[in-house]
């Protein structure tokens, strides 16, 4: 076995212990990341409404209010600490007055996976932004991209862009799983091979 290969099963061993390390500290919200994950996935044709309903619920809220930066922050950081504390409590009161099934524990699996997917990727990200030398285009694009963002967040209320971002981040799951833009790609492209033959045969 030459050195690469061992390497190689050295990370692949290595991606393994910190997937299982992360389902075992997730293990006591397990079946609020399920029953999330089936309302992101819109597992029921309503939950793309109520996922859409709720954040622009919130985000009326907060409009309304108008709260001051250190106030909002001081405030989420005061929900994480409670929900911290009340998920597992639920959790645990849930499963035991249910049975948690091979199904459940399944998606509870794939859940995780994706998890350590998205926390791989922005390591890598960090790593590659902030410890590994980049070449000058690299530098120069980024830094175009940050000065484009801080010109959009300068002329655009800040508030709506987080609402948009929101909103793509939690629909996202389910228009991914419905294939929504899959669909969408398969009729523009549908569209354009209907005019292109129409435009053949009046060519003829």
């Amino acid at each position: 076995m030459t050195t690469s290969q061992v390497d190689q099963n050295t990370n692949i061993e290595l991606q393994k212990r910190a997937q299982i390390k992360l389902k075992h500290d997730l293990e006591p919200f397990r079946n609020a990341i399920v029953g999330a994950y089936g309302v992101l996935t819109w597992e029921k044709q309503y939950y793309a409404g109520v996922v859409f309903g709720a954040i622009s619920i919130l985000y009326l809220l907060l409009w309304y209010m108008d709260l001051s930066f250190i106030t909002l922050f001081s405030l989420l950081a005061l929900l994480a600490f409670f929900m911290d504390f009340v998920i597992p409590v639920l959790s645990r009161l849930v499963s035991s007055g249910g049975k948690w099934d091979g199904e459940q524990e399944a998606k509870f699996e794939e859940v995780c996976g994706q998890l350590y997917g998205i926390k791989s990727g922005i390591a890598d990200w960090y790593d590659y932004l902030f410890k590994e030398r980049k070449p000058t285009l690299v530098v120069i694009v980024i830094s175009l991209g940050l000065l484009a963002l801080a010109w959009v967040g300068a002329i655009i209320n800040n508030l709506l862009l987080m609402y948009c971002a929101t909103v793509l981040v939690a629909m996202w799951p389910g228009l991914n799983e419905k294939d929504v833009f899959k669909s969408i790609i398969q009729k523009a492209s549908k569209i354009v091979n209907d005019k292109i033959q129409y435009g053949k045969k009046k060519l003829q």
